[in-house]
């Protein structure tokens, strides 16, 4: 055996010319074969990236901004390989507009980690039909519940009272917020789906917190068994690359919902309906009635509610961490909501949301916050239904296609100055007026947008407002300011101490 390695090692040296010039014989092959499938395809441009593995080995975790910089090179859209896939990068605003107004680009990828994660989903997987009969419901029960009305706002200024209990309780010592904050976040979408709150000590709080984390810790829509997907079948590599923690976290969730919706069924009355649970029941038994072929059922029931714990969760936590973090950092801003608080809402009235209506520079600071840390810098991915243009480039049918919302809003051809803080970029000349710009799509486009929307602004103006009011933000005594994050779908601050000293 040792003369036949040996041997062979000779052999290799003796030609280990022709061997270099065979393996770039090659790779000159698969750039020049890359590069005229392009040309006569009339894909959009991008970076060769290497044999098997394309671009990947070239992006770090930020992906929003190595975007950027492919984008400063190959223009407002382009592509590249990662893996196996094709992935179309739109990166400036217009052709943003235009794919995500498209009803050719509104599915998602089939097998992608959405569809992987959970298939079931209606938001989440490829299945477009089920996409659109689904958030029709959402959007209408959010309504019917009391979205825009008192119901939901009463909900989430009960949870407020609970929150500023906890910050109370720390007596101006630094804390991280991140604690208390998650369970009454997650609260609120609870009020909404069960028609309760949890006690932050109840451990199915504690299992709600824990697995949504657990969900966006580890959750990346590039994950390499996607990207490979015979990595799928080499067993045990899900757990080595801890794709199947997400994947675990979705079926603990559905054996707790299921549990919540045993519960809702044996005190069930469609006469009073108290939460989503119960208006999802409405909607089974009114689609039974007609005998239609339909998609409304309790496992589906149990899709939608994971859904919207997830989004409704994470997202708007990570808003208000992030508007937590730089009034500690700008409290010469801070001072100026303040006393616009003081002027429109004063000391002792609890703040409604029809005020921010009277409250420019607070809106204001609310929407810069949101551009400047963006936070969910790239969409969930998008799939070509059906052979499409956009920006003059052909996509073909089945073509994955993702938006780099944090290039728009640090474009300087859309806003001046984007690496800066400026709340006044959204106000009139005379500060009196909120002026929203067109390149601001921090919720996305087009009928994919997102429909917890109005919720999200209702919540972060409540808890903004309501924790200015009765408390000045401040850093430890000599913490400097870093803004260190990192981008998993939502772009995360790392861990951090902040005081709440009451005003009075």
């Amino acid at each position: 055996m040792k003369i036949r390695v040996e041997n062979f090692m000779s052999l290799m040296q003796a030609h280990r010319y022709e061997i270099i010039f065979g393996l770039c014989t090659l790779l000159l092959a698969y750039i020049i074969a890359m590069a005229i499938k392009k040309a006569r395809s009339n894909f959009p441009p991008g970076p060769m990236g290497l044999p098997i593995v394309g671009y990947l080995p070239f992006l770090t975790e930020d992906l929003h901004l190595d975007f950027m910089k492919l984008g400063k090179k190959y223009g407002d859209i382009f592509s590249l390989k990662l893996g196996s896939q094709d992935i179309v990068v739109l990166h400036g605003a217009d052709v943003i507009k235009e794919a995500l107004n498209k009803s050719e680009l509104l599915g998602r990828p089939r097998n992608s980690a959405l569809d992987r994660y959970n298939a079931s989903s209606a938001f989440f997987s490829s299945n477009f039909k089920l996409w659109k009969e689904q958030r029709r419901f959402v959007v209408h029960s959010m309504k019917d519940l009391g979205l825009g009305k008192t119901k939901i706002e009463e909900d989430v200024m009960d949870e407020i009272k609970h929150f500023k209990d906890v910050l109370r309780s720390h007596k101006s010592q630094p804390i991280d917020v991140k604690e208390p904050l998650s369970p009454s976040m997650s609260n609120n979408i609870c009020a909404l789906v069960f028609g309760k709150r949890l006690e932050y000590d109840d451990p199915s709080r504690q299992f709600l917190d824990k697995t949504i984390d657990e969900i966006f810790e580890y959750f990346t829509q590039t994950p390499p068994d996607v990207l490979f997907p015979w990595m799928q079948y080499i067993p045990f590599v899900s757990k080595f690359l801890k794709s199947d923690k997400p994947r675990n976290a979705f079926h603990k969730f559905k054996k707790f919902f299921q549990t919540e919706l045993n519960d809702h069924l044996k005190t069930f009355d469609p006469a009073h309906v108290r939460d989503f649970i119960d208006r999802y029941l409405v909607e089974i038994d009114t689609q039974r009635a007609k005998n239609t072929d339909t998609s409304f059922n309790h496992d589906m029931l149990m899709n939608n509610s994971i859904d919207l714990f997830n989004a409704g969760s994470e997202t708007v936590r990570t808003s208000i961490l992030w508007f937590i973090y730089i009034m500690a950092a700008y409290p010469d801003v801070q001072k100026k909501v303040q006393k616009e608080i003081m002027e429109v809402i004063g000391s002792e009235k609890t703040p409604e949301y029809m005020d921010m209506r009277n409250m420019p520079y607070t809106h204001a600071v609310m929407l810069e916050i949101i551009r400047w840390k963006t936070i969910v810098p790239l969409n969930l991915v998008h799939c070509a239904l059906t052979d499409t243009t956009v920006g003059g480039y052909n996509l073909p049918e089945g073509t994955t296609v993702i938006a780099n919302f944090w290039a728009v809003h640090h474009d300087s051809r859309y806003f001046d100055e984007p690496e800066k803080f400026k709340p006044e970029r959204f106000l009139s000349k005379d500060g009196k007026t909120v002026v929203k710009s067109s390149y601001f799509m921090a919720f996305s486009l087009g009928r994919r947008v997102c429909p917890g929307e109005s919720m999200a602004y209702l919540e972060t103006f409540l808890y903004f407002t309501s924790i200015l009011q009765e408390f000045d933000i401040a850093f430890p005594d000599g913490t400097k300011p870093t803004f260190n994050a990192k981008n998993i779908i939502t772009y995360r601050l790392e861990p951090y101490l902040v005081r709440f000293i009451p005003k009075n």
